[in-house]
């Protein structure tokens, strides 16, 4: 019981010391407020630009048609296009007045496809050329009145639209969309940001910590395994209020999006394979406990926090490293190279976590990433517990790779 509240102890105070500071909110807040304001911005500016379309689309009363070639039948002339047969009378015309536009359709025209629009210019750069698919549109128009076949006008004016189907995992048929990919991305991205951007907070604790001498102050009150242990758990905490925020922050912008801006996401949540979610959750915090170790050993063998920083930098590459297979884990989720990775201290809770929300992972292959991710788990714990206990030892040198050996033999020096 007095160990246990040692820990709880030490992780309120690691979890308010970390939130108290305003660099934590900084990191905290700076990425889902600037991917907020690049959405409002480019949405906001959507919605402009759109309206500045419509109204240049109504620019233009009067259009005058030259149609040399032939291509307009006679039902295509109403209001605003205008059949002329005087090239010149027409350039004069549009020459004087910025509200007309002259469409010129040479005899040439069955050879290039090409026709000349034109118009007084105004303050507008975009006037003319909105205009090129409205005139583009009437052309084909003209077209598809004289085919009779309605079938051949519906294929020629849209695009068939295919529905992709395959056989799940019970053999029943299912449609394939981008909604099946929601829960594999969402998964990397909070992996991503639980792992890699959170743990960095235990690294600068230790770190810091033992480069001003607190730890010392904490020892002697604490034992290192309640003072390691404390701390992992307040990290808990600061990342899981670190994804309740921005879990809030993605819903009150996509609420928004919808309200404001009419946004409608291709995602059909029908799709979305919830198995499964409790094995990717269990990938993610089995990566999380990895990697903050790894931090924690880090951190309490460096002499300072840059020590510490520079060190660290060779864990985070091999960590990242899947990201630079990802094309090919998509591809072949089960292909040798996944395979390779799926079991390498480094990159197997983030491959497992991929290949498990794309389907690729058989019950043996589960069953086994299972355990060798709770495997690494407990041994990163206890490579960090003595990484800790050593870097205590140490102040003023970083210990050698000799020395660090020699310690964790059963035999210390």
């Amino acid at each position: 019981m007095a160990k246990s509240k040692k820990f709880l102890t030490i992780a309120k105070f690691e979890f308010k010391n970390v939130v108290r500071k305003p660099t934590f909110w900084l990191a905290t807040l700076f990425l889902p407020v600037l991917m907020g304001v690049i959405s409002f911005v480019s949405g906001y500016a959507s919605i402009e630009a759109t309206k500045k379309m419509e109204n240049l689309d109504g620019q233009f009363t009067q259009i005058l048609v030259l149609d040399e070639y032939g291509i307009f039948s006679k039902e295509i002339f109403v209001e605003p296009l205008k059949e002329v047969k005087d090239y010149i009378q027409a350039l004069d015309e549009v020459k004087d007045d910025t509200n007309k536009a002259f469409v010129y359709i040479p005899s040439s025209f069955g050879d290039d496809l090409k026709y000349d629009f034109i118009y007084q210019k105004d303050e507008s750069i975009l006037s003319g050329v909105t205009m090129v698919p409205v005139i583009n549109s009437i052309i084909k128009q003209s077209i598809y009145s004289r085919i009779e076949d309605p079938l051949v006008v519906s294929l020629l004016a849209k695009e068939p639209s295919g529905e992709v189907k395959s056989f799940d995992k019970e053999g029943e048929i299912a449609v394939e969309g981008f909604g099946q990919y929601i829960l594999p991305i969402a998964s990397l991205v909070v992996f991503f940001l639980a792992v890699f951007i959170s743990s960095t907070f235990l690294l600068e604790s230790v770190s810091a910590e033992k480069e001003n001498r607190m730890i010392e102050t904490m020892l002697s009150i604490v034992d290192k395994k309640s003072l390691m242990f404390g701390k992992l758990i307040g990290l808990v905490g600061i990342v899981s209020l670190q994804l309740l925020v921005w879990l809030s922050f993605g819903i009150l912008v996509y609420v928004l999006g919808q309200q404001y801006f009419s946004l409608d996401l291709p995602i059909d949540i029908s799709n979305i394979d919830y198995s499964v979610l409790p094995v990717n959750i269990f990938f993610t915090i089995s990566g999380f406990i990895f990697f903050a170790s790894i931090m924690v050993g880090v951190g309490a063998i460096g002499t300072g926090a840059q020590d510490s920083r520079n060190l660290s930098s060779v864990f985070i590459l091999l960590a990242i490293f899947p990201i630079y297979l990802m094309q090919i884990l998509v591809m072949e989720p089960s292909g040798t190279l996944a395979k390779i990775f799926t079991y390498f201290p480094f990159t197997s809770h983030m491959i497992l976590l991929v290949r498990n929300s794309l389907g690729a992972l058989s019950i043996g292959e589960l069953i086994l990433g299972v355990f060798v991710t709770t495997l690494y788990g407990v041994i990163a714990l206890w490579l960090a517990l003595k990484m800790f206990e050593l870097g205590c030892l140490m102040y003023n040198r970083r210990p050698s790779f000799r020395e660090i050996l020699g310690y964790l033999s059963p035999k210390k020096y």
